[in-house]
């Protein structure tokens, strides 16, 4: 029987393949593990061919977090475009925050390395402004609040979903009752706010 004959991909298939295998690894055997030369044996390719596609290690790593970067930031906002009250958006945002933080996940491992999360920076600003803004024009129509009054609510219910998600990610704690508590908590600081 003879072997089968191996198909070339396509240049875009071939870099989604081996951030597909870098990606498997670095979660399987941490960031510190990770080498080009592992990733060309695991993908099943030689060196030069990683190197064809990216530079250094470095260059792979910045690109696998851009790209899985902008895949939970895109579902995220498609998520809260679908909607259907701001309760479900204050949950889509605290449950982002669970996950960002959850063991395991690339993205957060990435962007632990300041050389390699660099490469985001501008793409992190103009999310965070889209997203502030959103929540802030959002909160002050729901919550009947003034846009300052808005974004000092949105400053520190962001605070509190992030230290929640960084507690829950240390501790063993049932996701769901955390993300509830964590959402009543917001909520019921921005009701408080409507009652002076």
């Amino acid at each position: 029987m003879s072997a089968k004959p191996r198909t070339r991909l396509s240049p875009s298939a071939r870099i989604d393949q081996l951030l597909d295998v870098a990606k498997q690894m670095i979660l399987r055997d941490g960031l510190q593990a990770f080498t080009m030369e592992a990733l060309a044996r695991t993908a099943v390719v030689s060196s030069p061919l990683v190197y064809n596609y990216f530079s250094s290690r470095q260059a792979l790593l910045q690109s696998l977090l851009v790209r899985e970067y902008k895949i939970t930031g895109s579902a995220l906002f498609l998520d809260v475009m679908n909607a259907k009250s701001f309760e479900e958006v204050i949950r889509m945002f605290v449950a982002n925050n669970f996950d960002h933080h959850a063991p395991g996940n690339i993205v957060h491992m990435l962007l632990s390395q300041p050389e390699i999360a660099d490469i985001i920076k501008p793409l992190r600003k103009e999310e965070s402004i889209r997203t502030a803004n959103y929540l802030v024009e959002n909160t002050a129509k729901t919550y009947k609040l003034t846009i300052e009054q808005a974004q000092l609510a949105i400053t520190m219910s962001s605070g509190a979903s992030i230290a929640a998600a960084e507690w829950a990610a240390m501790s063993k704690v049932n996701r769901n009752h955390a993300l509830d508590m964590v959402v009543s908590y917001i909520k019921a600081g921005m009701n408080g706010l409507t009652d002076d």
